[in-house]
């Protein structure tokens, strides 16, 4: 019954992809740096060093909450991209080396990045680093092009520096080492500035990057989404009332300007139906069926009730108002009451520039307005250039949005959170500071852009980039989050950036242990013979007979798949301590063969005949993924058509001769 010989798990050759994603990069690099950088988005760059200068230093966080999962979830995509699988559900060393179908519930996008980093030659921990430095970087950028589309590119400074250096964002890595989760919080504005450019001029290429946009947020983190997705309603309906007040302007002007002129011809309104950005909401969402349909439909095959309950209930981890000023930083968890180890502050300066952005943004609209309503005659009001100091969000939208994020968090919004039982999926309503940091950098930045005119006697717009105060401000944010960027470092031991680290973890932390519906029990030490396996460094033996007369001679184990040669003197029951899950497929003798859940913990098991058997093991497709995965590639190829669509109608449009130089 004891296993003869084990082989070694085998490594894919990754040359050739190593080698096109170093093409790729360099292409990349090429085309940066080609292109002209604006003072303000250099200086941008140049900020973001002190936030990042950690990432660069020896060792990494490896006491932050979720470290350890940054680090080690990556092994376990890896496993899975070197198995063959392009799509990796199966994460198989969880559950003390039963394996968990992490990535049917976890959004996988963030890992396909530093998987890149590491084929690109990048230890696990290196890779990992990188990923958070490119979410510094590009969250920055989202914020810059957000805030430099409305307000300049000095403003589009500030917004950079008030998100990036915001409290909890700083949290989110180096406290909390949320690695998805701050991937997510980087698509946040990026999300905004493709639904505001798609709906300021709809256009097919636009109504393609929103929806990409959107997508690249559903795939990263469903919590984040799930918290965002109000934001991002809202901001369209904002958008949306904004245009029928608009034009119930520009109608009752026309009637005005009829009356002067004597036109009886009735008034138009250009006012369209949002059309585009409900397809671009819809193509996104069809783009991450591959996810969301599996994780809503074969999430019921997991005990889901154990992510949600206890350290995870909602109740036990409200923030009260005193902490959302404290300057208090810790490196501890989130408890029940307000004696939290853990931050939940939103910063004292992103509160006082949000409320000048709110002060001046209203009083910047009141002076607008009375200037427009002096011009004559009143169709000249479409055209006029103190029209375009208009802010084009409102403020008290944002600030509004703001204030309810704020109370949600709140013990005093706990009737509400019982009302909604799919929010109870957040776990932590402090998670809703991810909303507060993007609104109060907007905020802010509105304030920098009110500073920046008041600045000027012109009563257009102006150059902000001339105004001290946005700079002087930019700076102030950095400044004041500077000593929340010193992260507690200790060195990368071999066994972090391997499965030990997994068992190390789930043998001190016994509630992490994920569960399948067909486990009548958490799993105990004493279930798993793999632990001391893990622990000594040997090969993997998955599979065991529990039954019956025989030997394997022979048995490896990879990422997604597994095989074992056994010799059976009588009918034997053997038994893989792999988790049964909806994927598994076994042959035996090259022909299907049926498997079920043993109990107590609903491991793989089949029973074999006398005789000699090659048996393997392959973790695959169910129907619905590859249904899901259909809908999602056809959702591809249907953007690729309308971008292609999109730019012929563009080149035609474009007047002969423009762009030749």
């Amino acid at each position: 019954m004891n296993s003869l010989r084990n082989t070694s798990r085998p490594r894919l050759p990754i040359g050739a992809m190593a080698r096109r994603l170093s093409r790729v990069w360099m292409w990349l690099a090429r085309r940066v740096s080609a292109v002209q950088f604006p003072p303000a988005l250099r200086l941008t760059l140049i900020l973001l060093v002190p936030a990042c200068l950690p990432l660069a230093a020896p060792g990494y966080f490896f006491d932050a909450h979720d470290a350890h999962h940054s680090v080690f979830f990556l092994v376990e995509f890896d496993q899975a991209i070197r198995d063959g699988v392009l799509w990796p559900v199966w994460g198989p060393d969880h559950a003390l080396g039963f394996g968990y179908p992490l990535w049917l519930v976890y959004a996988p996008l963030a890992y396909y990045v530093a998987e890149a980093f590491h084929l690109l030659g990048l230890g696990f921990t290196a890779a990992v680093k990188a990923t958070w430095a490119l979410s510094f970087v590009v969250g920055a950028l989202g914020m810059y092009r957000l805030a430099r589309r409305w307000w300049g590119d000095a403003v589009g400074l500030v917004a950079a520096m008030a998100y990036t250096y915001a409290p909890y964002h700083l949290v989110q890595i180096y406290v909390r080492a949320a690695l998805a989760e701050f991937v997510a919080l980087a698509w946040f504005p990026w999300v905004l500035l493709a639904f505001a450019e798609l709906w300021d001029a709809p256009r097919l290429r636009q109504t393609v990057r929103a929806a990409l946009a959107f997508a690249a947020l559903l795939l990263t983190h469903t919590v984040s989404s799930l918290i965002f997705a109000p934001l991002l309603i809202a901001f369209l309906a904002t958008k949306w009332v904004g245009d029928l007040a608009a034009a119930r302007r520009r109608t009752h002007d026309a009637k005005r300007e009829a009356k002067l002129t004597g036109d009886s011809r009735p008034p138009t309104s250009n006012l369209q139906p949002p059309t585009s950005s409900l397809q671009s909401l819809v193509f996104g969402v069809l783009l991450a069926a591959i996810f969301i349909v599996p994780m809503l439909f074969e999430r019921r095959y997991i005990v889901e009730a154990q992510w949600v309950h206890d350290t995870y209930n909602y109740r036990q981890h409200f923030v009260y108002p005193s902490q959302f000023f404290s300057p208090d930083w810790g490196f501890g968890y989130s408890v029940k009451g307000p004696g939290d180890g853990m931050s939940f502050q939103i910063g004292l300066l992103p509160f006082i520039a949000a409320l000048v952005g709110i002060i001046g943004s209203r009083a910047q609209t009141a002076n607008c307005r009375l200037q427009i309503a002096d011009q004559k005659p009143p169709i000249s009001r479409l055209r006029s250039p103190v029209s375009s100091l208009l802010s084009p969000v409102p403020p008290l939208f944002l600030a509004a949005v703001t204030v309810v994020a704020i109370f949600a968090m709140t013990p005093a919004s706990q009737p509400i959170w019982d009302a909604l039982p799919l929010v109870g999926l957040i776990q932590f309503p402090w998670r809703l500071l991810a909303i507060t940091t993007i609104t109060l950098a907007l905020l802010a930045a509105a304030g920098a852009h009110w500073l920046s005119l008041s600045d000027s006697e012109q009563p257009a717009p102006v150059d902000d980039r001339t105004s001290p105060y946005v700079y002087l401000l930019a700076l102030a944010f950095v400044a004041a989050s500077l000593p929340y960027t010193r992260p507690e470092l200790r060195p990368i031991r071999p066994q972090d950036e391997s499965a030990v680290a997994i068992i190390e973890f789930e043998t001190k932390h016994p509630d992490m242990r994920g569960m399948t519906r067909w486990a009548e029990r958490m799993p105990a030490d004493a279930d798993s013979p793999l632990i001391a396996q893990y622990l000594a460094g040997q090969p993997l033996q998955r599979a065991a007979i529990v039954a019956g007369e025989g030997v394997i001679l022979e048995q490896q184990h990879t990422g997604a798949s597994g095989r074992a040669h056994v010799q059976a003197q009588s009918g034997v029951r053997l038994r893989f301590y792999t988790y049964f899950f909806p994927g598994w497929r076994v042959e035996v003798n090259g022909r299907p063969a049926e498997i079920a859940a043993d109990p107590p913990n609903g491991l793989i098991g089949l029973t074999l005949p006398a005789g000699e058997h090659e048996v393997r093991l392959r973790f695959g497709a169910t129907p619905l993924r590859r249904a899901a995965a259909i809908i999602s590639l056809s959702a591809l190829v249907g953007l690729l058509v309308l971008w292609l669509i999109g730019a012929r109608d563009e080149r035609s449009a474009r007047p002969p001769g423009a762009g030749i130089r």
